[in-house]
């Protein structure tokens, strides 16, 4: 929804959460991969919402009042598929993807989320081809 401001420029929606976060990428495939993803995530930690925008505007409002509720949420989600990994269910590189995923939206909407925590904390991924010669 663009709408004409009183000084002539167009407003993009960009106060919105989802748009926001929308905003940050170019490609076409990239949204839509990193939206799935955050929109997984969102539906593991219970945010309500019909759309993946409310669920976005609930999860920002949530998270600027207590961002420890919020790393707690992304340590939960992360630690599940984590334990996945371990047993070789997805690779890491899928717990790297869904990292990038939620990393992009809480930046992009000044969530604070101590990502280097999180990093030592979950295993990141490594590269396909590293992996399959481990197994």
């Amino acid at each position: 929804m663009i709408e004409k401001r009183l000084d002539g420029y167009q407003d993009y929606g960009l106060e919105d959460p989802y748009s926001i976060f929308v905003f940050a990428m170019n490609a076409p495939q990239t949204r839509e991969k990193y939206t799935t993803r955050l929109d997984r995530f969102f539906r593991f930690v219970n945010i309500q919402g019909n759309t993946i925008q409310e669920r976005c505007k609930a999860f920002a409002k949530i998270s600027k009042n207590d961002n420890i509720w919020a790393l707690n949420n992304v340590r939960k989600f992360l630690q599940v598929y984590k334990e996945r990994v371990e047993r070789k269910e997805i690779t890491g590189a899928t717990i790297r993807n869904y990292v990038k995923s939620i990393k992009l939206f809480c930046e992009m909407d000044d969530i604070l989320i101590p990502w280097k925590k999180i990093k030592r904390e979950v295993f990141i991924g490594i590269r396909y081809a590293e992996w399959i010669s481990r197994s």
